[in-house]
């Protein structure tokens, strides 16, 4: 026996809604985050930044040496 159309009709008319108002929205990667603009660095992002070189070049200079 097969399921009654009636279901089946109603099943597909709203999985079309759902695409619609889907499509409707911009989704993916970039959307609301603010890509493309700038901020000031705050003073615990810029101590982060100089502590992250100083040690970068302290491991350069490691395998440098080492090698």
């Amino acid at each position: 026996m097969s399921p009654p159309t009636s279901t089946t009709t109603s099943n597909a008319q709203s999985a079309s809604a759902t695409t619609n108002e889907s499509s409707s929205k911009p989704t993916g990667a970039g959307v609301n985050t603010g890509a493309g603009s700038t901020r000031e660095k705050t003073a615990a992002e810029l101590e982060a930044d100089r502590l992250y070189e100083e040690r970068m070049e302290d491991e350069y200079a490691k395998r440098d040496g080492g090698a």
